[in-house]
């Protein structure tokens, strides 16, 4: 039910119901104890994919898309090519001796902004986790 009251939080009571083609009594119901049908619980899952949440994670178990992909499947890879690049710049020998110059600079810019979009990523989904969670 934590995942009911999630989708009419998000959603409003009204939507949520109009979602699974219920009325707002039958919502009721459902909210108080009343296990809906699979019908149901697929229409849930279509109108917000997170209302099993608690139940999958309870059974240790996740569901990801068919063609999800890992959003760290090529950190490491990019993280070690960036730091290739950067020990390159600092070397003594490189065109600004230990100082990165503009060339270096804007030959590491594509893995710059990779990683940045990266770790952009991370850190919307650790606000995520962190935000407080309310309940209707």
């Amino acid at each position: 039910m934590e995942g009911w009251t999630r989708a009419i939080t998000k959603l409003g009571k009204g939507k949520f119901a109009d979602a699974l083609e219920i009325s707002t009594v039958a919502l009721d119901k459902q909210l108080t104890g009343s296990m809906p049908g699979f019908d149901i619980i697929d229409k849930a899952m279509d109108a917000c994919p997170t209302v099993l949440d608690e139940y999958i994670r309870a059974k240790g178990k996740r569901i990801v898309d068919e063609n999800a992909v890992c959003d760290t499947d090529d950190a490491s890879l990019l993280i070690a090519r960036l730091l290739v690049k950067l020990q390159e710049a600092e070397h003594p020998d490189s065109p600004g001796g230990r100082n990165i110059v503009h060339s270096e600079l804007l030959g590491m810019e594509s893995l710059i902004r990779q990683l940045n979009g990266a770790t952009s990523n991370w850190l919307h989904q650790i606000e995520q986790i962190r935000r407080p969670r309310s309940v209707a």
